[in-house]
């Protein structure tokens, strides 16, 4: 992270300190106001992304600097006036007001700052073109919440929202198994897929390795279940992708009365994306919990076993490397870890 600091302070002194700055006091007026333990969680996402992401765009040969710089404001309005989605703005758009008040400040040419706004109000709506910024930095992104930091960071934001093991595993799994399945398919650059192939399969099996030590000692037993969406899904560049593969992961039988789970779900649209929420209930007692995320978004049509690795035009090998993930799980098919 210290050569992103280097890098933009050679070409912008102070703003890097200034991001941080802005970052970490956005955060600590959240954590204030909600009660929560004080926190630089996001501070160091952002730090992380802006690493990847100069990482990527030197791998794709191009300039590291904007994709950096939009790295480190992609979240900056994720807790504007001191709330997490208090409006019904996108937060890339407070973001990108941010960021085009800040680099005036300090004397960036029109030009880049236009670059910056652009790619920040890009970065998740679909009706704006992306640029070759708005790319790199999307894949950035997703890969800070993939392999070993994604994992990091799924316990820390457990902790940090004060749920226990199981609760976290019945509340977030289902939204980390979904993205790690989607990964390859979701990135924009050569070199994303490549780091995201082998990321994702890092996380599928900690978390196989994670549920099947939970069984085997007697403490939860969970199951995962395939849902399987048809329809014609739209990549960021229009063309068709004729269905998705959702997973949800909950309790194999109910926590309360050991009786059997039913699993409802539905769609709906958010500010930015379009959510799913599954539902699973127990029909014998009162338990009931549901879980909503955003689903995924593709960059390319063909499924991740078709897409090519790629190298980045600079020939960049990824540096990690992992087992191959398991078959999917069929509609609807219970899978239990063995």
């Amino acid at each position: 992270m210290n050569d992103v600091k280097n890098m933009l302070d050679q070409r912008f002194p102070g703003l890097h300190a200034r991001i941080e700055r802005t970052l970490a006091e956005a955060e600590a007026r959240f954590t204030r106001q909600t009660g929560q333990a004080p926190s630089e969680f996001l501070l160091e996402h952002s730090l992380r992304t802006a690493a990847i992401a100069c990482t990527i765009a030197q791998a794709e040969g191009l300039d590291p600097v904007l994709p950096s710089l939009v790295a480190l404001y992609h979240d900056i309005g994720k807790f504007h006036d001191g709330a997490y989605h208090s409006d019904n703005v996108p937060e890339e758009e407070h973001a990108a007001a941010l960021a085009e008040t800040m680099l005036a400040e300090f004397g960036i040419n029109r030009a880049e700052i236009d670059a910056v706004v652009e790619a920040l109000r890009a970065l998740y709506n679909d009706q704006l073109p992306c640029s070759d910024t708005c790319r790199v930095v999307q894949d950035a992104d997703r890969l800070d919440k993939l392999g070993a930091l994604g994992i990091s960071a799924f316990f820390t934001k457990a902790a940090l929202r004060g749920r226990g093991l199981i609760d976290a595993l019945v509340q977030t799994l289902s939204r980390e198994l979904t993205y790690a399945r989607a990964a390859p398919q979701s990135m924009f650059t050569a070199t994303g897929r490549q780091f995201a192939l082998q990321q994702a399969t890092r996380t599928t099996t900690f978390f196989d390795d994670l549920l099947s030590d939970l069984e085997g000692w007697g403490i939860a037993a969970f199951d995962r279940r395939a849902i399987i969406l048809e329809e014609d899904f739209r990549t960021r560049d229009g063309a068709s992708v004729p269905s998705m593969e959702v997973t949800i992961v909950m309790p194999r039988a109910c926590p309360d009365c050991a009786a059997a789970l039913g699993l409802t779900h539905w769609r709906g649209r958010g500010i930015k994306c379009e959510k799913l929420t599954a539902r699973f209930a127990c029909d014998n007692c009162d338990y009931a919990r549901e879980v909503s995320f955003c689903l995924p978004v593709f960059a390319s049509s063909r499924p991740a076993a078709d897409l090519p690795a790629g190298s980045g035009k600079h020939g960049l090998r990824a540096k990690y490397r992992g087992r191959r993930a398991s078959a999917p799980a069929r509609l609807y098919q219970l899978q239990r870890p063995t």
